[in-house]
């Protein structure tokens, strides 16, 4: 079992794969829009998977 520093126990683990949102609202979307990811910026599916592997 892991347990953080402040004594929690972490039971699940959660990976987001993105931290951008795609819905495109117009309140919190910047008129220029947001600069794309290059391809070699991105994490690959093995790398997801090792690092999910790592975890568990």
């Amino acid at each position: 079992m892991l347990i953080d520093r402040f004594d929690r126990r972490i039971n699940y683990l959660r990976i987001s794969l993105t931290d951008r949102c795609n819905l495109r609202c117009i309140y919190c979307m910047p008129p220029e829009g947001e600069r794309k990811l290059r391809h070699k910026d991105i994490l690959r599916y093995e790398e997801l998977l090792r690092i999910a592997r790592i975890a568990i």
